[in-house]
């Protein structure tokens, strides 16, 4: 549409940490953010200034000057420094909606403190969005979101322009949308020269801009983002601006934020086409998906500290205070909220994506560190409070009370483990000590053990430890009291029956049959359906000439080699646990691998380097699932390792865990035609991927490992490929398969190597007699596989070590309470199983 108004915004984009680290990016900060006060104090003319959408740039200058604080509020308030609404800018793919939604909030609350809230969700670099931002944002009261990345075909497809209406899933809300299809920077770099007084070359340019946007426009109103990466405020704005409406009376230019422009167009309320789903198309701009596979460290620290909080940390913290009828308790709201922006300053896209220098991502593990310690910190408080309003049986010397809590609304069986330590080992016996455990009602229960290497925080000169499992009923949401009885020896159960039983190189519950080859391969029988599935969990190794942003193989001359399990080495198969409840077989195997691309990465080297790989396969008594825990030690550079799930699916479709969905995605790549970066084949997934035919779903859930991809097998059937590990060195490069240009500097990142040891989890579920997803329950099975039952042992948590699931057995000097009962100055009351809430529709999740 013809042009009759221009916003320009001036704006920075500000990546906290990247190419370089968090306090030089400061340091930067903090020279931009002094030119910019110094021109608000000096130009009234200087409309406004927009600082990226988040407002932890903010706090991060005020660590340093905290006296310039008054004139930001004055700012601020004014309209001419527009922050907010988010604390950081995050990649939403990566993180879990309820991440997103703490991200908002914090971004609100300081905002709001330092005077108003910018109304609009500007998330400029982001590496495409979630199908359910627009209902997360609404939820906050904010009616449009500014976007770049994302778009395939579909802005073609559905006649979009840069403007539309976006609506969530289910059409429950819909916003205003605009998609900077020229780039969050499209006036970034602004020629300020004069020509006999007159900016002519930016007045040009400006021209120019507009153009060729108003051919995108379904409205009068033009956007022009004065600012890119680290951009600092141009003084001259106010006068171009001035400049610019002498020249051109019937075009008005207007220097003010994403808000004023949003309000135009909202006020017009004109007619825009519709647009429902994700965005993870690159056909206007790199979508740069290599990143859910680079550190993949990362992707899993985050994940289990996300469920730390969000299922353990702080629900726990909200119904001790609310059950807490004598109110001694108090919420640790700020606690709570130290930990989080603690998890969430990792959450920036060029952080938890893992795509920059070495430095930044090692100094998040102390973030991470932080954040997880005080997650654990309000957990166990928690519980130590929560325990005192319990009633127990009455304390005996030998009897140690458990506290077994289940974070999720429906009742659950499952295994539960904790380690104990002895400073002693009776030679003749299994186990270092003598124990049973008993359920409330002082019914025996089965459990089993597995000498371990502790902890070193956990160790001492002579001591030993085990770990220990054995199968919890859990009401939902609530906890369960067990006890451990010392000194006396557990009966024997029964360890192997028809229908569990573990052998030298098989191991089978009343679900599967799973059988290991001498050569490693790993058969599954489906006990139900009678189906064989034959290479489940098998490795597959192929080179990577890709960079943090992207996997790529080989490119033109460049020639690739692939490995699998069929060319390792299996140094042993043997049973690993043989439990009445648990049982575990294991493969241990020597893969030989290239040491790395050959210097001019024509191809992978001839020489070879020995990775070891031990692949643990559980099953549980009663329970559909088998587990497979994956250690790696990984000695090679420039490549790529992941697992091969074939499901013996034919299927267009693929269904992905998300946040606050579960996407829908097609097994087949969109066409590619005159797209900035080709469609590629993995993508992303938060707890599991699903495939479902008319008879079976088949399923496999992941501890935070976000990267999958759906590859359609010779006989048209799918196999789901999981990414464990992505070795490459470089931040970015050019000349790749993958892409066509640099996606950042082409820095050197040895790092991102990821050399050492790792371990992975998985689990693959198969239904039968279902056609969908939903009713196989897989969402509740990632879930379960994500938060599993915790035990707490009340009196270790009031000792020195302050532990919960670990239990001395032996005297351990200044570290030992061992028996030494909580003083107790209430009276209990809460029973021995308890529910705190309970959802009874398996088709409704908590939040």
């Amino acid at each position: 549409m013809k042009t009759k108004n221009i916003v320009i915004v001036p704006e920075t984009h500000w990546d906290r940490e990247w190419y370089l680290p968090f306090q030089e990016f400061r340091a930067r900060l903090v020279i931009m953010m002094d030119k910019l006060l110094d021109i608000l104090r000096n130009d009234p003319n200087y409309k406004n200034f927009t600082l990226d959408g988040q407002t932890i740039p903010i706090e991060d200058y005020l660590e340093v000057h905290p006296e310039n604080e008054e004139d930001i509020k004055k700012f601020v308030k004014q309209g001419r420094l527009s922050i907010g609404p988010m604390y950081v800018l995050p990649d939403e793919f990566l993180i879990s909606g309820e991440s997103l939604i703490r991200n908002l909030l914090f971004g609100h609350q300081i905002a709001r403190k330092l005077g108003k809230v910018m109304k609009v969700a500007y998330i400029p670099d982001p590496f495409g969005h979630i199908a359910q931002l627009p209902q997360i944002v609404y939820g906050f009261d904010i009616p449009a979101i500014i976007f770049e990345r994302g778009f395939g075909n579909e802005f073609e497809e559905n006649n979009l322009n840069m403007e539309f209406i976006w609506e969530s899933p289910g059409k429950t809300v819909s916003v205003l949308a605009i998609h900077l299809i020229r780039g969050y920077g499209s006036l970034e770099a602004l020629n300020t020269s004069l020509e006999e007084g007159i900016f002519k070359k930016a007045l040009e340019k400006i021209s120019r801009v507009t153009s060729d946007l108003e051919q995108f426009t379904a409205t009068p109103f033009v956007l022009l983002n004065n600012g890119s990466d680290h951009r600092e405020a141009y003084p001259e704005i106010p006068e171009i601006v001035k400049q610019w409406n002498e020249q051109h009376p019937n075009i008005l230019l207007e220097q003010n934020d994403f808000k004023y422009y949003i309000d135009k167009i909202l006020k017009l309320n004109p007619k825009l086409n519709n647009y429902q789903g994700e965005l993870r198309g690159s056909k206007y701009s790199n979508l740069l998906s290599g990143v859910f596979s680079a550190r993949m460290w990362i992707k899993q620290r985050n994940t289990r500290i996300e469920y730390l909080f969000e299922k353990y940390a702080e629900p726990l913290s909200a119904m001790t205070w609310f059950f807490d009828k004598y109110h001694n308790f108090s919420y640790p709201a700020d606690y709570i909220k130290a930990g989080y922006k603690w998890l969430i300053k990792n959450h920036p896209h060029d952080s938890i994506c893992g795509c920059s220098i070495d430095q930044v991502h090692e100094e998040m593990k102390t973030r991470f560190d932080w954040a997880e310690q005080i997650g654990n910190e309000i957990y166990k408080l928690s519980l130590m409070y929560l325990s005192d309003l319990i009633k127990f049986k009455p304390h005996e010397k030998n009897r140690i009370p458990i506290i077994i809590f289940n974070p999720l609304p429906w009742k659950r069986k499952d295994i539960v483990f904790f380690n104990a330590i002895s400073t002693s080992r009776k030679k003749e016996e299994n186990f270092p000590e003598d124990f049973k455990i008993l359920n409330a009602d002082d019914t025996e229960i089965a459990f089993q053990g597995l000498e371990i290497i502790e902890k070193p925080r956990f160790m001492t000169e002579k001591s030993i430890s085990y770990q220990y499992s054995f199968l919890a009923n859990v009401p939902p949401c609530g906890f369960r009291v067990y006890y451990i009885i010392l000194g006396e020896k557990a009966k024997e159960f029964e360890s192997n029956n028809m229908d569990f039983k573990l052998t030298k190189n098989s191991i089978e519950n009343e679900f599967y049959k799973v059988q290991v080859k001498k050569e490693g391969q790993i058969n599954v029988y489906d006990k139900k359906s009678k189906l064989s599935y034959e290479n489940i969990c098998l490795i597959e190794d192929v080179g990577d000439w890709g960079d943090e942003y992207d996997f790529s193989g080989p490119y033109r001359k460049q020639v690739d080699k692939k490995y699998t399990t069929k060319d390792a080495r299996i140094v042993n198969i043997s049973p690993s646990l043989d439990g009445p409840s648990q049982k575990i077989l294991k493969i241990e195997m020597l893969i030989d691998l290239p040491v790395s691309l050959q210097e001019d990465r024509l191809a992978r080297e001839q020489k070879n380097v020995e990775n070891k790989i031990g692949i643990s396969i559980s099953l549980l008594k009663g329970t559909n699932r088998i587990d497979f825990k994956i250690e790696l030690e990984n000695n090679s550079k420039d490549h790529r390792i992941r697992v091969l799930f074939p499901s013996k699916i034919v299927s267009n479709k693929i269904y992905c865990d998300g946040q606050f969905f579960v996407i829908p995605r097609n097994t087949y790549l969109a066409e590619d035609k005159r797209w900035i970066q080709k469609p590629l084949p993995t993508n992303h997934q938060k707890d599991f991927i699903a495939l479902n035919d008319d008879l079976k779903c088949f399923a496999v859930l992941n501890r935070g490992l976000p990267e999958y991809e759906a590859i359609q097998s010779d006989n048209n059937s799918i196999i789901l490929a999981v990414t464990l590990l992505r070795s490459i060195e470089w931040l970015s490069r050019s000349k790749m398969a993958s892409r066509k240009m640099d996606a950042g500097p082409p820095l050197y990142t040895p790092g991102a190597q990821c050399l050492g040891k790792h371990c992975f989890e998985l689990s693959l579920v198969i239904e039968n007699n279902t056609s969908h997803w939903i009713d196989a329950d897989i969402h509740l099975r990632g879930k379960e596989f994500n938060c599993p039952l915790s035990l707490i042992f009340p009196f270790m948590l009031r000792s020195p070590l302050q532990c919960a699931d670990r239990l001395l057995l032996t005297y351990f000097g200044i570290l030992s309470t061992l028996n030494r009962p909580p003083v107790v100055k209430i009276d209990p009351y809460l029973p021995s199983e308890f529910r705190f809430v309970e959802i009874d529709n398996k088709k409704i999740m908590m939040s």
